[in-house]
């Protein structure tokens, strides 16, 4: 919902050039970037369960404030930036926690789990792209309290998740208190773990997300559907749509085929079909193939996101789980601030398709890159 919400506002509502559409959708990314290793390194000393709960009935905060500021016609860009940073710093401490868990309720088929996740995730994510939408006929705050109410209702369900045993817990406090003696080197633990192994390729090709792939979704596709195609909230709503539909159709046909075996190799082909699919939209479709390339970018989304989430599952210590986790966050968000402003800049200047073609293949050189000088290819 904030996905369509945030981006409609903005150019929708305050029709705001193409650069301020970078900076706004830049501030709610821009907390990875400085709190992810903090929220990694706080969830791995209290229990995430716990820290999860409440942290959920913090986020429906800022949509509720926003849906009063709207209501009373005090849209503005600063106030778009500093509900952007609240939301933002929420996540920061919430993913690194809500990614932890995910190995508490796993079971031993750690794929099949993570794939599972990632389609209730983009299955979640798809309808809140369709309730957006209909903010045309109910109205902007209606839509932000309704938001704000779903992102309330995670701390029932996730007061459901196992409690941690009294065995982690007894293993986990003497961790922490010897933590607690470092705190700058519990902070850079997990990077430094990521960076001394075998998927520190991996992390370049989640960098190369954040700054290739999150600019043109976030800023560049909703320039496209207002200044191209003619389109609102509505039309921004489907667009957005169809990429988690994707991801949920690529998911279900991983769980049909019982995952796959060489994970580095189909992540390189995934990120390949996906930046192909950036260059394709950029030639200028009608409508109907835009949506049918964002789908298929869905699809290959869903091998890309499953392997490597699987990946960094596999090799996080558990003592260490949710910081070498928040790495993975901070690859895929880190680089997000800055691939919002270029999209915005080169947008600003060449135009949106110009902007997709360079960007699609700013990727392909990436991945190519990648395959030829880490062991990304060979991990399984």
């Amino acid at each position: 919902m904030q996905q369509v919400m945030f981006s409609w506002l903005v150019v929708g509502e305050l029709r705001a050039s193409a650069e301020w559409v970078g900076i706004v959708q830049t501030s709610s990314m821009l907390p990875a970037l400085l709190l992810l290793p903090l929220g990694g390194a706080v969830a791995d000393r209290f229990d995430p369960r716990s820290l999860l709960i409440r942290l959920h009935v913090i986020a429906a905060l800022p949509p509720l404030v926003l849906a009063w500021v709207v209501s009373q016609g005090w849209l503005s860009i600063p106030g778009l930036v500093v509900y952007g940073m609240a939301m933002g710093t929420v996540m920061a401490f919430s993913i690194p926690a809500r990614d932890s868990l995910l190995s508490r309720v796993a079971g031993s088929d750690l794929m099949r789990a993570v794939t599972a996740t990632t389609i209730a995730q983009f299955g979640s994510q798809a309808v809140g792209t369709l309730l957006a939408g209909a903010a045309r006929w109910t109205g902007t705050p209606l839509m932000l309290c309704l938001q704000a109410a779903t992102l309330a209702s995670g701390a029932i369900t996730t007061a459901g998740v196992p409690r941690r045993s009294a065995e982690a817990a007894a293993t986990k406090r003497p961790h922490a208190a010897l933590e607690s003696r470092s705190d700058g080197a519990a902070l850079t633990e997990g990077l430094r773990f990521v960076l001394g192994s075998d998927i520190r390729g991996v992390l370049i090709l989640l960098c190369g997300v954040g700054l290739l792939f999150m600019g043109p979704f976030l800023v560049v596709f909703p320039l496209l559907v207002r200044d191209l195609y003619g389109g609102d909230e509505r039309h921004l709503s489907v667009v957005l749509m169809l990429f988690p539909i994707g991801t949920i159709a690529g998911s279900f046909v991983l769980l049909a085929r019982g995952g796959i075996q060489r994970k580095g190799r189909a992540l390189l082909i995934a990120l390949s079909v996906g930046a192909s699919m950036l260059v394709i939209i950029g030639q200028g479709l009608p409508f109907w193939g835009f949506l049918l390339a964002t789908l298929c970018w869905g699809m290959a989304g869903a091998v890309f996101m499953n392997c490597s989430r699987t990946l960094f599952q596999q090799a996080a210590p558990a003592e260490r789980r949710a910081r070498v986790l928040s790495v993975y966050q901070l690859g895929f968000m880190g680089a997000g601030p800055l691939g919002a402003l270029l999209a915005g800049g080169v947008a600003a200047s060449a135009g949106p398709l110009p902007t997709l073609i360079a960007f699609g293949s700013g990727m392909l050189l990436l991945v190519a890159g990648v395959a030829v000088a880490t062991r990304v290819p060979t991990l399984r």
